[in-house]
């Protein structure tokens, strides 16, 4: 009996992905649990597993292809000819479909005559004309480096186009004058945070936090532990406890309606060559802060080499973005949904201040900025979250003391 494999839904926004490798052959034999190929989504790269055994008949899908629907058919177990050719169209638009969006790069095709070479660039755009000349090494940068040939006169014999023409160019230039293909994360994230910033009503609201007892704190945490935890990792607890005070924002509106939760995830966001992800601390409120900074350096190792699995990413109540290691003092963070709010964290800076007995003393002030969703939350159940957070950090110890790591030290 034939088994049809379907492009999964890795995670619930996901409607097209790209098959970025096969991992089998047609002719192979698997069983249940085997790696069948790489998917590419808008959040990591994903494998697949096989659910059924038997051997593979068919791949309908090219290597490399992007754009595949969810659940169209990419491959076929135990397929006969009939089968084969009945699902032939599916490969066949799938496919079309692709190289109609300019995703694929075809290869060169030798025509008799090796001097004789076909564009391998979409549309207007073509590496080499027909008429040139070009040593191997060349054809090899061209087409590593995306450059146009058709209007180079090789210095070579008969004009061919020879290595020290391409050291007279500026490839820096030629690049940037020719534009780049986004990835697939990339044009996803493009697309979801231009729809988010103009279909959710974000309004801001920013504080400014003594942390000089925070970073005391720290200091005496990491003195005598292996574990070394960050300012982000405090922050982390003290979001997720600021949320547990607060319930009416530990919800969302999604098509709606508003959902309420139980439980207090908070999403971190984690910076990659193609773009962010946000993986989840779990139960932030209900976990120490040695177990927070352990499983946030875990999720950040895994995020960055495209490792997380679905339910490590989907989900969460509530984000924070920190960027204070780039020295950014203050900024403000696009909704990540269907949460309600963002909490984006600059850099700590020394500051003078003038105390209670009008003396100016230099204090360390952190500035945070609240993105809220207007639709659900008000003016005043964000402020009073984002103050709750404040008046966490500036005296911090009861964090510490919640937070079970009492028992380690």
């Amino acid at each position: 009996m034939a088994n049809k494999i379907l492009m999964p839904a890795l995670s619930p926004t996901m409607k097209e992905g790209t098959l970025t490798k096969w991992l089998v052959a047609v002719g192979d034999q698997i069983k249940a649990g085997d790696i069948l190929a790489e998917i590419e989504t808008d959040k990591a790269i994903m494998e697949v597993e096989a659910v059924d055994e038997g051997k593979v008949t068919k791949l309908l899908v090219d290597e490399g292809a992007s754009s595949v629907p969810v659940n169209s058919i990419i491959a076929i177990l135990d397929g006969s000819d009939d089968i084969v050719d009945n699902d032939k169209k599916n490969s066949e638009i799938i496919n079309k479909d692709i190289k109609n969006q300019n995703l694929e790069f075809e290869k060169n095709k030798s025509v008799g005559n090796k001097n004789k070479l076909e564009d391998i660039r979409d549309n207007s755009k073509k590496i080499l004309s027909k008429k040139h000349k070009v040593s191997p090494y060349v054809k090899k940068i061209a087409k590593e480096k995306d450059i146009n040939l058709n209007n180079f006169q090789g210095s070579g014999p008969e004009g061919r186009i020879v290595k020290r023409d391409l050291e007279n160019i500026d490839l820096k230039k030629e690049n940037i004058n020719k534009g780049e293909r986004p990835s697939a994360i990339r044009k996803i994230i493009a697309e979801r945070t231009t729809i988010t910033k103009q279909t959710i009503p974000h309004f801001y609201l920013t504080i400014e936090s003594n942390v000089d007892k925070l970073l005391d704190m720290r200091k005496i945490i990491n003195k005598d532990s292996q574990i070394k935890i960050s300012i982000n990792d405090v922050l982390v607890k003290a979001l997720a406890l600021a949320q547990q005070m607060n319930p009416k924002t530990n919800i969302s509106w999604v098509e709606g309606r508003i959902i309420r939760y139980n439980t207090v995830d908070v999403s971190i966001a984690v910076a990659l060559d193609e773009g962010l992800i946000t993986p989840i601390v779990k139960n932030a409120n209900l976990k120490g802060l040695f177990e927070i900074s352990q499983e946030i350096k875990d999720l950040a190792k895994k995020a960055k080499n495209g490792k997380l699995l679905p339910e490590e990413y989907n989900g969460g109540t509530i984000s924070i973005s920190n960027l204070g290691m780039f020295g950014i003092s203050e900024f403000a963070a696009i909704i990540n949904p269907p949460q309600s709010s963002i909490l984006a964290v600059g850099t700590i800076k020394k500051t003078p201040n003038v105390d209670n007995n009008d003396e100016i003393k230099v204090t360390n002030i952190l500035k945070s900025t609240l993105s809220a969703d207007h639709r659900i939350l008000d003016g005043a159940v964000a402020g009073k979250l984002l103050n709750d957070f404040h008046n966490i950090i500036e005296d911090p110890f009861d964090l510490w003391l919640m937070s079970n790591d009492m028992e380690i030290i």
